[in-house]
């Protein structure tokens, strides 16, 4: 199957005749300050101990995670990655649809047909500065010639639109899933809560459940994260990647946290051993690791205000505002194209990832992670090298801005 992910180096450094680590990975949104010391200290201490099987129950990993999420223990599920969580939610009983954010996680589309699910797609709003809601269409056309449109700062959930669909399964009996991103990806807004709280009372009523994926959300200071009401709101599910902010794509370990019922239902699809000794013992150890947690929070905010700055001083390029450690932006130009800039990064040892293809989204649409302020540095140089290459830096701004 075709990988739909971004921080595929391996394929790139192939192509290029060149290690892995001299890829310069914008493409995944991984924590820049690599591993949690602990975790590393605990990965060389626990090595040897990979001749016995990992503890299949996850004890002690569950334990640490309930005491720093503050999540009683019987109700979390553990996973290697948030994926394989996804794909065992969907053979929870009696769903039958998933409704899925445009633009957002694919992962949650390729997971519920992957189940035989009816997939059902809900347009993210775009929005403006003055909060003037828009038409998809009107709002991209931001990104072409008009000059009456203001540029769009965030995607809004069209929350009207689902409330009613939930009053509509509860009338027909129909059992349904809504996949929220908190903050979701690849745009980075973040639900509001109050409007979840209304959803997840409609969903109890219809037997249908909110998933909430809160994968990026520890990049943020939590005050969106939907954790603390799982007890109030039955309907509400969670998935919680520890991949993203601890820096381990290469071992994987996710989370579902939910009302035990429900875990247990769907434990089985999970095979045992999953997550093995070594992501176990991590997690463990980088879970207690507050210095790091604190300043991957502090690199990661100074960081993400200072790569928005240095990119929309191009008139070529639009960023959104970020809210996490990810940035959404729209290149303007139709010539050079965003293939031909990618090109340009790939060839230079730097991959960025194109959203072209997310539904919602469309032409000119791009992402890139929150790095280091070496690493971000060398992007905003490559830019200006193209710029200079092409002469877009003296060109006047394709979208309306002065």
């Amino acid at each position: 199957m075709k990988n739909t992910h971004g921080g595929n180096i391996y394929k790139v450094a192939a192509a290029h005749n060149v290690a892995p680590q001299d890829i310069t990975d914008f493409s995944a949104n991984i924590n820049p300050l690599g591993m949690s010391p602990k975790g590393q200290e605990a990965l060389k201490a626990h090595l040897n101990e990979i001749i016995h099987y990992p503890d299949p129950e996850y004890t002690d990993l569950r334990s640490k995670v309930s005491e720093v999420l503050d999540v009683p223990d019987e109700n979390i599920l553990v996973g290697n990655g948030a994926a394989e969580l996804l794909y065992a939610l969907m053979t929870l009983p009696e769903i039958t649809e998933v409704l899925v954010p445009a633009p957002g996680f694919s992962e949650y589309t390729l997971a519920a047909r992957a189940k035989g699910l009816d997939v059902l797609e809900y347009e993210m709003i775009p929005m403006s500065a003055s909060d003037e809601i828009e038409s998809l269409h009107q709002s991209l056309s931001f990104f072409g010639n008009s000059k009456t449109h203001q540029p769009i700062t965030h995607f809004a959930v069209p929350y009207e639109d689902l409330k009613q669909h939930l009053k509509r399964c509860a009338e027909e009996q129909i059992r349904t899933l809504i996949c929220l991103g908190n903050p979701n990806n690849p745009d980075g807004s973040l639900q509001t809560l109050t409007e979840v709280f209304e959803l997840a009372a409609l969903a109890e009523a219809s037997r249908s459940l909110l998933l909430i994926d809160e994968s990026f959300i520890e990049f943020t200071n939590e005050s969106h994260s939907l954790r603390p009401y799982l007890t109030e709101y039955p309907a509400i599910i969670i998935l919680h990647s520890l991949t993203k902010f601890y820096a381990i794509p290469g071992l994987r370990l996710g989370l579902l946290l939910g009302q035990a019922s429900i875990l247990k239902t769907i434990a089985p699809q999970v095979p045992t051993w999953s997550v093995n000794h070594l992501a176990q013992q991590y997690g463990i150890a980088a879970l207690q690791d507050e210095v790091y947690r604190q300043k991957t929070r502090a690199v990661v905010a100074r960081e993400k205000e200072w790569l928005y700055g240095a990119i929309n001083s191009f008139d070529f390029i639009t960023a959104l505002p970020p809210t996490v450690n990810f940035l959404l932006l729209h290149w303007h130009p139709a010539n050079p194209s965003l293939s031909d800039f990618m090109n340009f990064l790939e060839d230079k040892q730097l991959l960025i990832r194109s959203c072209e293809a997310y539904s919602g989204l469309g032409q000119g649409w791009f992402r890139i992670a929150v790095k280091d302020r070496t690493d971000n540095e060398l992007l905003i140089s490559y830019v200006k090298e193209f710029a200079h290459a092409h002469n877009l830096l003296s060109s006047p701004r394709s979208d309306g801005m002065e």
